[in-house]
């Protein structure tokens, strides 16, 4: 989704919508709706509440009013809440008519007074309203949590869920991302089905490598890049002052062009060895300042790798970056970290394309291994323009998605960046992954390639969830230590 920078994930309008079975007292259902608006107003929630009688649907004509009122309201998505049994029928057309995504939640009883004399059977009507809803094929359009029949407490809490989830399903679906020249030759795993990509909803927009070399000439040429280049300097103090910092600003002035232009998500280029020879550096530290300000960069053209790096970059509003499944752990590294079990340890590295907040002591340098390959002798000119760093202790998500025919299958894994010298060059960290020396035999090898999209904080839970809503319904995830129906959610508590 184009958004402004230094935002990362769109805002989100939810609508909430009651229903009462004409058995059951309204009354119930508008009190016990009241009850959980007031705790999502603790939560810092604003729900769109339609007015008039249709706010707790009893008919098809309410459900019909609610639908003309929400949509009129631009409403993203629907809180469908059972407050009481609820018509079964009247939920699903409401779930019909409005077309877009819907999480169902129920009232749970209140305490032991209620049931003597005010039940709901809440419970109950959310059987049936599942069915009705699954028979009508429309079950693909709704999200239903881990615990559906709650408390008020326990409902705002779901809400706040599914509006987190929603970030994700709305900045995917509304997104573009911009391609620029083709796969280079080795790496051949780093290409896209547009097919599948476009079952999520992402849009495509390819160009050549050449438009964006042309437009780096040209400003280069022309325009006052002196702003560009205090602000490189400001993010890192190794940036040299010569040439080289004019053909870093251009390419970062070229980019922000192209960005504001097709109205892009994030990007990916060409870059072995295309962008050295063409533009006489490596791109990974402008790529870097802009996954810092929420327009990641990948590399070699890798359209399913930057689409995973924008799904955790919706689901933690934070920046993200993309990094190589890369290196295996010698015992040596680790002794002081004993507690790791040494094949659940992976190296992950790549040459920086990650904001430099979250490296200890970024320096620019150069990339050494392309610079065997085109530099072998002298100094390093065209090679240089890496970001390294050790990437700091956190938490991390790691995944990834990958062509199944014209969908998608993805991966998702939780560990932590340990505070620990990777010893190595690049922009490295050392992850601990749970289960990782299975999961990299078992799922990773023959499926998916060797790029990651890595998020900074724990968000499985609700990446999973939003997966499943955006119609990805093969993921794969470290086996879980309890057995899990199908379809369960693995990252819930």
């Amino acid at each position: 989704m184009y958004l402004p920078l230094g935002t990362f994930s769109p805002d989100v309008n939810i609508a909430l919508v009651s229903a009462s079975r004409n058995c059951f007292p309204r009354e119930l259902s508008e009190s016990r709706t009241g009850k959980l608006l007031e705790q999502c107003n603790q939560r810092g929630l604003s729900l769109f509440v339609p007015e008039g009688d249709c706010s707790i649907i009893e008919s098809k004509e309410h459900a019909l009013e609610a639908v003309r009122q929400i949509q009129a309201a631009n409403c993203d998505a629907a809180v469908l809440y059972l407050g009481n049994f609820s018509p079964e029928i009247e939920d699903a057309f409401f779930v019909k008519q409005f077309g877009g995504p819907v999480t169902v939640v129920a009232a749970a009883e209140e305490s032991a007074a209620s049931l003597a004399s005010n039940r709901g059977d809440a419970l109950c009507g959310m059987l049936s309203a599942m069915l009705a809803i699954k028979k009508r094929g429309l079950l693909k359009n709704v999200f239903i949590p881990q615990d559906p029949v709650v408390d008020a407490a326990g409902g705002a809490a779901a809400i706040e869920r599914f509006l987190q989830i929603m970030k994700i399903v709305k900045g995917i679906r509304n997104a573009t991302i911009g391609l620029f020249g083709p796969r280079p030759r080795d790496f051949e795993t780093c290409s896209y089905n547009l097919g599948s990509l476009a079952s999520i909803g992402v849009e495509i927009e390819e160009l050549g490598f050449f438009d964006l070399a042309n437009s780096v000439q040209r400003l280069r040429n022309d325009a006052d890049l002196s702003e560009i280049i205090a602000s490189m300097k400001a993010d890192i103090n190794s940036i040299p002052s010569d040439d080289f910092a004019q053909r870093l600003a251009a390419y970062e002035k070229a980019v922000l062009g192209f960005r504001d232009e097709l109205k892009l998500s994030g990007m990916a280029t060409q870059c072995w060895t295309e962008q050295e020879e063409a533009l006489k550096h490596v791109p990974c530290f402008i790529n870097a300042r802009m996954a810092a300000r929420g327009f990641p960069i990948a590399c070699e053209n890798d359209a399913h790798s930057l689409t995973a790096e924008l799904l955790g970059q919706y689901a933690t509003d934070q920046s993200v970056t993309i990094l190589d499944v890369n290196h295996s752990i010698p015992q040596d590294l680790v002794v002081d970290h004993v507690d790791y079990p040494l094949q659940d340890l992976v190296g992950m590295f790549h040459c920086g394309n990650t904001d430099p907040r979250r490296l200890t002591d970024p320096t620019m340098k150069y990339q050494v291994i392309m610079n065997r390959l085109m530099e072998p002798e002298g100094e390093p000119d065209i090679t240089r323009g890496t970001l390294e760093g050790r990437i700091s202790a956190s938490p991390v998500t790691i995944l990834q998605v990958n062509g199944k025919g014209d969908d998608l299958q993805a991966y998702i894994a939780e560990g932590e960046f340990l505070d620990l010298d990777p010893n190595t060059f690049g922009c490295t960290g050392t992850a601990y992954l749970p289960g990782f020396r299975r999961f990299y035999r078992h799922v990773l090898l023959g499926r998916f390639h060797h790029h990651a999209a890595v998020a900074f904080r724990h968000c499985g839970d609700i990446l999973y969830d939003a997966l499943n809503l955006l119609g990805i319904d093969t993921i794969f995830t470290p086996l879980s230590e309890k057995p899990l129906y199908p379809g369960e959610n693995p990252f819930d508590d």
